[in-house]
């Protein structure tokens, strides 16, 4: 009870915080700036607020990548994870690393135990940082739903051939329709949400600067991507003999597959492995740090 007794303390703090609002905002933006569309005649890509601006209703239906469905399941791809950790964990930061330079936390703390308090702290951290992912994708998907043509819209030989790849990504979608494709998706971006928050929130245990505990975990991030980009090239340099070990380790600690997990199909069970892993070391790591200090106030 007193874990979460925190976890709904901490949850009103961060849906009354001004931090909370200003993450669905950018996480609205961002989404905006993902491409839909590669014209291969003029070798350009088109982004979505591109496309909004440059296209009309008629010359949407030509090309089911601009039906919403599409545009609605590639709305977080682009630069939006390469972002991510500084989106997901500016609703919680803050908040946190304020009451701890102000000794409040100290009031909390002595009110639990150890467990309770940090246990706490630690899923409503996951928990805001997927909220407000969540809400600023709910807000986009609005706007592509609104925006874009459906895909009844389109001619019958292109919905059809739209939907053929749907099933093969997601199970159960040719009984359950396109409710079941839209509810996987937005609890896709609440996952990616929620664990993109954690390197940030376990920095707290170390550290106060709160500019330094939200930038430190997107440097963090960019250094992972690029040197994971690099072993991608890697694997194919021998074409006719890839290196099938190496790419499968790749994909299944891929830090970004979690945006994409249900639509992995056989392999995603590997990718969960490795996040419940990631989330159980992480956990344990911020306790032994916090259970180490003999201020509660620290």
């Amino acid at each position: 009870m007193k874990t979460l007794r925190i976890i709904s303390t901490s949850l009103r703090k961060v849906l009354t915080s001004y931090g909370f609002y200003a993450c669905v905002i950018i996480t609205f933006v961002l989404c905006f700036t993902v491409e839909i569309y590669y014209d291969i005649s003029a070798q350009e890509s088109y982004s979505v607020i591109h496309v909004l601006m440059s296209y009309s209703n008629e010359q949407m239906l030509t090309n089911t990548d601009f039906c919403s469905y599409n545009v609605f399941i590639k709305g977080i791809d682009g630069w939006f994870p390469m972002f991510i950790p500084i989106v997901a964990a500016f609703p919680v930061i803050p908040l946190i690393c304020d009451e701890r330079n102000s000794k409040f936390r100290r009031i909390t703390a002595f009110r639990t135990t150890k467990f309770s308090y940090n246990t706490g702290s630690f899923i409503s951290a996951m928990i805001s940082g997927g909220l407000a992912v969540m809400a600023g994708f709910l807000l986009f998907a609005v706007i592509a739903f609104a925006a874009f043509p459906n895909i009844n819209e389109f001619e019958a030989s292109m919905a059809e051939s739209f939907e053929w790849w749907i099933p093969e990504s997601y199970r159960f979608f040719t009984k359950l329709g396109y409710p079941y494709l839209i509810f996987l998706k937005f609890f896709e971006v609440f996952l990616f949400g929620a664990f993109s928050a954690i390197p940030a929130f376990i920095l707290t245990s170390i550290m106060k600067n709160k500019y330094l505990i939200i930038c430190i975990p997107f440097f963090i991030k960019y250094m992972i991507t690029q040197t994971y980009s690099k072993l991608y090239m890697s694997v194919y340099e021998n074409i006719e003999n890839p290196n099938e070990k190496l790419a499968s380790f790749l994909d299944m600690t891929n830090l970004d597959a979690i945006k994409n997990i249900f639509s992995l199909g056989v392999d995603k069970w590997k990718n969960i492995l490795f996040y419940i892993v990631l989330l159980m070391g992480s956990y344990i790591i911020y306790c032994i740090t916090m259970n180490r200090r003999l201020d509660y106030g620290e």
